[in-house]
């Protein structure tokens, strides 16, 4: 048997809902990631522009927006759960509407699911006239105190991908997956695909059977993977959550 780390895939925020867009609306139920729910990935960045009142103004600082990713990946509604200035809310929401996802999905299936994103708009020393902002952060905005659906709703981290600015992480130990009987009996041999998150502390977090093979084997799998230990990916020097990809090929002797 072995394993390796076959490529790293596309990751981005994941979700926390807030306020009514987390209700029953008249076309769908809109989800929350967990139970069953997986997170939206980010696959199109669209940054938002500054404004030439704000540019004027030297207005810097954060939008945070409250936003439903729908089945097909576009950006449905979106909140401005904490304003900046006008201009620059409208242009975070132009922005954010021109992303595109992986939407989350429920039993295999695209579901709304919302998302909570924040931009931070920031002036460099010398702004030219139409220059964009730094590139933004979109941290997740854990909900505060009062807000509603706050209750038992941790704090989720951003889950990122390698590049721009994402270094890879490194596998420090690794753990064979074990044969079931069944298998071994059955003979059965082949390749479990994963999808994993590495952890700022090198540990595993969510693991996903993206090709599966045979139920048993697909547990011995994962079970090797939360056992595996890595050098963490980092974001500006500091550790950070990273998906990666990850083969475990089974082969009988």
């Amino acid at each position: 048997m072995r394993a390796i780390i076959l490529l790293a895939v596309v990751a981005c925020v994941v979700s926390s809902p807030i306020g009514a867009m987390a209700q029953q609306t008249a076309q769908a139920r809109v989800y929350k990631t967990g139970d069953g729910v997986s997170a939206p990935v980010l696959v199109k960045e669209v940054k938002p522009q500054y404004t030439p009142e704000a540019m004027r103004a030297r207005v810097q600082g954060i939008v945070a927006l409250e936003c439903v990713v729908q089945p097909d990946g576009t950006i449905g509604d979106v909140n401005v759960t904490k304003s900046l200035d006008a201009g620059l809310d409208e242009e975070a929401i132009k922005a954010v509407k021109r992303w595109r996802f992986e939407p989350g999905k429920k039993d295999g299936k695209p579901v709304p699911v919302v998302v909570t994103l924040e931009m931070t708009f920031t002036l460099r020393d010398t702004p030219a006239a139409g220059s964009a902002t730094k590139p933004p952060l979109f941290p997740v905005r854990p909900p505060a105190p009062g807000d509603a659906g706050a209750r038992n709703q941790p704090e989720a981290p951003l889950v990122y991908k390698p590049g721009d600015g994402v270094s890879a992480p490194v596998l420090v130990k690794e753990v064979k997956p074990r044969y079931t009987a069944d298998a071994k009996d059955a003979k059965i041999q082949g390749v479990v695909t994963l999808e994993c998150v590495v952890q700022p502390d090198g540990t595993i977090g969510d693991v996903k059977v993206t090709k599966s093979l045979q139920d048993g084997l697909d547990q011995e799998a994962i079970k090797a993977v939360r056992q595996w230990r890595f050098k963490p990916g980092l974001k500006d020097g500091k550790p950070v959550p990273v998906v990666v990809a990850l083969e475990m090929t089974f082969t009988l002797r």
